[in-house]
């Protein structure tokens, strides 16, 4: 069970893990700080900063004007929504993002064309007009300062952060490690085999979407092992729970390849995306089946598309009405 949100802990000296309310799920800010200066992985979504960053950052003691980054891990709005809300109430930090997320984060039509609503145009999967307005509502897109990339170092004064480009969720998601800590930082780059609420319910399917990317983050993150592996939306992970979470990511993608696989049938007129999210999410996972092929979108049609690329399957049809058939 999680502790009542928000809430702030201190990871080890100089990391403190901040977890704010997002409806029935949580979203954890994350801010280091050395004796340099500070710096902030992750703004939330609008109003997330004022309400419940700045609080916590009074209780701990540190100034905001210390906070000379903001990372923004990748382009959704539960993270580079409080953008805005960096330009007012933290002005001296620069916002930092991958060059691969950067023109979604700066701008919320490039956003929902390109993932809020990116399989409208080619997959014919519309999102809710209510999900498009709360999009909108909370996603305080913005101009990005600085371009970051792999290996890049935040030197903080006795603590650092190394920028880990870990796509797969996203083309330009951003993780960071911190050695001192011997912790990862990594956002939604490992999503196990659910997206929870606040108390450890699931709350619908992981929503990575670059199949083969998600795969080499995941084996990335267990090759360098780490004391503390932290997320957007889960508990700290610690010690042999790390290499658990990371199993159980790996699992799940080899698990729905296999659901995907199975559903689609070898002779036309093949099977169309919303049948086969229809068919696989009463199966795939834990969660309320009502509500949630949307979000399993995301993983199937990146099955869908890394399963075409190594030549298991065939796609047929038009744009916005396609089928697939297994070769």
């Amino acid at each position: 069970m999680m502790t009542s949100l928000p809430h702030a802990d201190e990871i080890h000296p100089g990391l403190f893990r901040i977890d704010t309310p997002l409806g029935g799920r949580m979203v954890s800010l994350y801010v280091l700080r050395g004796t340099g200066g500070a710096m902030l992985f992750d703004t939330g979504v609008r109003g997330t900063i004022p309400d419940h960053l700045l609080p916590a950052l009074a209780d701990l003691g540190i100034a905001p004007a210390e906070i000379s980054t903001a990372v923004v891990s990748h382009c959704d709005v539960d993270h580079f929504g409080g953008i805005s809300d960096v330009r007012t109430f933290v002005p001296s930090a620069r916002v930092t993002v991958h060059a691969s997320d950067r023109a979604a984060v700066e701008d919320i039509d490039t956003f929902l064309a390109e993932r809020g609503n990116g399989f409208a145009r080619e997959y014919g999967l519309e999102e809710s007009e209510a999900s498009i307005a709360w999009m909108r509502e909370v996603g305080g897109a913005g101009p990005v300062d600085d371009i970051v990339d792999d290996g890049d170092v935040l030197d903080l004064g006795g603590i650092s952060a190394e920028i880990l480009h870990l796509p797969g969720h996203t083309h330009g998601h951003l993780g960071l490690w911190v050695p001192e800590a011997s912790a990862y930082i990594v956002g939604d780059a490992v999503l196990a085999d659910s997206v929870d609420l606040a108390d450890g319910t699931p709350a619908f399917p992981p929503t990575y979407r670059y199949v083969a990317d998600y795969r080499r983050t995941t084996e990335r993150l267990r090759a360098r092992p780490a004391r503390h592996l932290l997320t957007a939306h889960y508990p700290t992970f610690t010690g042999v729970a790390v290499l658990d979470l990371l199993d159980r990511t790996s699992r799940f993608v080899d698990s729905l390849e296999v659901l995907v696989l199975r559903a689609i049938p070898s002779e036309l007129p093949g099977v169309s995306l919303p049948a086969l999210l229809d068919d696989i999410n009463p199966v795939a996972g834990g969660w309320p089946v009502e509500g949630t092929s949307g979000a399993l979108a995301y993983p199937v049609v990146g099955h869908l598309e890394d399963l075409g690329e190594r030549g298991l399957i065939e796609r047929h049809g038009e744009r916005g009405d396609y089928r697939w058939t297994r070769r």
